[in-house]
């Protein structure tokens, strides 16, 4: 009966642990790298220019958080993070608030550590990846959709090697977005190849003249695979979806 009891104490416990942590807020994995935005995504909301992202994406516990900072550790610089809500593809990311800073090398390179409490003083930390390479990446050229309107086929010229770092491993993602705040379709994972087939299901028909194609290039740092998400450098290039369908 003791050994019974015991056992059943012991069970008792380890839900109570397991229904603990499963509530509490975790950061799945932190992030920051150098982007650059063309002038004409301004009127999507985007901030022109070569600017530094840093930020993470969480899962929220059973209580909100009320406070997110990013820490450089090696220069001393502390920014405010917040949740971001930028369309239907991306939840739960904690971000610096738009428009992003310029990138400064005296300031942002070097790693940051994403600090996150939550209302019930729960805390939660997580490292990213050494940004070390001062550079941008090029944007792409001729991006075209063909084939069925309402579930084209994307593709654009892939870079030039020689125009990017020898330590990058490009990879692509392609999004439909109507601004900033209403991004509605993402590449699931990265791809090295140049093209990408939208689902069906995807596009209205009175979507196509007021959507952009946003081709997102990412630098993932062969220099450093201790990280989840090594990505040092991105480029966004635009252009409207009607644009992109003409032959």
């Amino acid at each position: 009966m003791r050994q019974y009891m015991t056992a059943s104490v012991y069970l008792v416990l380890a839900l109570v642990l397991l229904a603990t942590n499963s509530h509490a807020t975790n950061i799945k994995f932190a992030f920051v790298f150098i982007d650059r935005f063309p002038e004409e995504s301004r009127q999507l909301g985007f901030t022109p220019g070569v600017v530094v992202q840093v930020g993470a994406i969480v899962k929220v516990g059973d209580s909100p958080i009320v406070d997110a900072t990013a820490t450089n550790m090696d220069t001393g610089l502390v920014l405010n993070l917040a949740s971001r809500n930028i369309g239907s593809i991306y939840k739960n990311v904690l971000l610096l608030h738009n428009p992003f800073p310029p990138f400064d090398p005296k300031k942002h390179l070097g790693t940051w550590e994403i600090n996150v409490k939550d209302a019930k003083g729960k805390e939660a930390a997580a490292k990213t990846h050494r940004l070390d390479k001062a550079a941008t990446l090029p944007y792409v050229e001729n991006i075209q959709a063909s084939g069925n309107s309402l579930a084209p086929m994307i593709t654009w010229n892939a870079l030039d090697p020689a125009l990017y770092p020898s330590e990058c491993k490009i990879k692509y993602k392609v999004r439909l977005l109507k601004s900033n705040l209403k991004q509605f379709y993402a590449t699931k994972k990265g791809t090295s190849e140049a093209k990408d087939q939208i689902p069906e299901g995807i596009l209205k028909p009175e979507d196509i003249e007021d959507t952009y194609v946003r081709i997102e290039t990412q630098c993932w740092d062969t220099d450093d695979t201790d990280q989840p998400v090594p990505v040092e450098l991105k480029s966004e290039t635009f252009r409207p979806l009607a644009e992109a369908l003409k032959r």
